[in-house]
């Protein structure tokens, strides 16, 4: 049953939501706002129905940020996996992943939002720790490598992010960086 604005009252009370509309009413607040933005009570005043309503799919903010990440986190393996099966040269992957969030700048957010994850990072979310795993394989298992890779990678696509370059033009700077260092 879909909600309307209108509604108060019992009625509102009673209208059913969707994790679906929860995750869509979040990630609009997060784009307009920032992390700070999203509250489970601006989320139901936007669905609108009563806040209780939102526990019942999330246990708390944190909760609903997670999920936003796990649908772009998952299609990124994914991504990359495709990459690793026709490639093992380490810039393959890189640029994967870097053109991965270049042709989703609004998704690519989610990676500097400051105060996004409380306490966790979303570089030690689960999801990350399988992209930063793959990474490590392509450079031959060396952890510290990878980490410095993906460090230099994840800075440029935090200048790109908030930047005017267009797509094409920003993946060829990641890829003429990545080109010089390893």
């Amino acid at each position: 049953m879909t909600t309307t604005m209108n509604q108060s009252g019992p009625e509102r009370r009673r209208a059913r939501i969707s994790r679906q509309q929860i995750l869509e009413t979040a990630s609009h607040l997060l784009q307009e706002h920032g992390a700070r933005g999203v509250s489970i009570r601006k989320i139901a005043s936007l669905i609108p129905c009563a806040p209780p309503s939102i526990y019942y799919y999330f246990t708390n903010k944190e909760d609903i940020l997670d999920a936003l990440v796990e649908v772009p986190l998952g299609e990124l393996i994914e991504a990359l996996d495709r990459v690793r099966l026709s490639s093992s040269e380490p810039q393959a992957i890189l640029m994967a992943y870097a053109r991965f969030w270049l042709e989703r700048r609004s998704q690519m957010s989610l990676l500097f939002l400051p105060g996004h994850w409380g306490q966790q990072s979303l570089f030690r979310h689960y999801r990350y720790r399988q992209v930063e795993a793959l990474i490590e394989e392509a450079l031959g298992g060396d952890p510290l490598r990878a980490e410095g890779y993906l460090g230099l990678v994840n800075g440029l696509l935090f200048k790109i992010q908030n930047s005017d370059f267009p797509t094409e033009r920003a993946i060829q700077m990641v890829d003429q960086t990545l080109k010089r260092v390893l």
